[in-house]
């Protein structure tokens, strides 16, 4: 891993990796959490997918698809528990009628069958681990908190949104995979 030690040298990376972002394809490794999803796709064995609202990545055989999100690691509790993890699920698009925006909603978390929750350590600049969670799971945690969301038509911005947590996988009881990074 290159150690960056100097604002110059911060500089000369930030442009060299938007330059090889640009040159593979891949869009804008800092919008929409690119970076991230990159990374995802390289750790879990996938290829990442063009940005435009679809899938985030692939499988190399092209028969599964996931949907990417990050979050940075919070450590543990004084007690020594971790803590509970969240990852925002924002920026959808609103539709003008409930019925509408519930139907837009479903598929756009139900399209992949896996959502990939990574978990990443900011002052290691390492993946810790991934949560990989079922799109049915990912539907009943999330749909509320859009509609909620939804109903809140004095936003700024018009998009609805919401976020999921460890917490809430566990104190529901949802089965989920853990992946965990070397």
């Amino acid at each position: 891993m290159i150690e960056i030690n100097s604002r110059a040298e911060a500089v000369d990376t930030i442009l060299s990796l938007l330059k090889y972002f640009k040159k593979e394809g891949l869009g804008n490794p800092f919008n929409y959490n690119r970076g991230f999803e990159f990374l995802q796709a390289e750790y879990l064995g996938f290829e990442l997918l063009p940005v435009g609202g679809g899938s985030d990545f692939i499988t190399k055989d092209k028969k599964e698809t996931g949907e990417g999100k990050g979050t940075e690691d919070k450590g543990l509790t004084k007690k020594g528990k971790e803590k509970s993890h969240s990852w925002s699920y924002n920026g959808t698009s609103r539709y003008a009628t409930l019925e509408e925006q519930k139907e837009y909603c479903k598929k756009k978390i139900m399209r992949d069958e896996y959502h990939y929750w990574t978990v990443f350590n900011y002052e290691d600049g390492r993946l810790v681990k991934t949560y990989k969670v079922k799109n049915v799971d990912v539907w009943s945690l999330i749909w509320t908190k859009w509609e909620k969301s939804w109903y809140n038509s004095t936003n700024k911005d018009p998009r609805i949104g919401g976020t999921v947590s460890t917490k809430e996988l566990n104190d529901k009881n949802i089965n989920y995979e853990v992946i965990t990074h070397s």
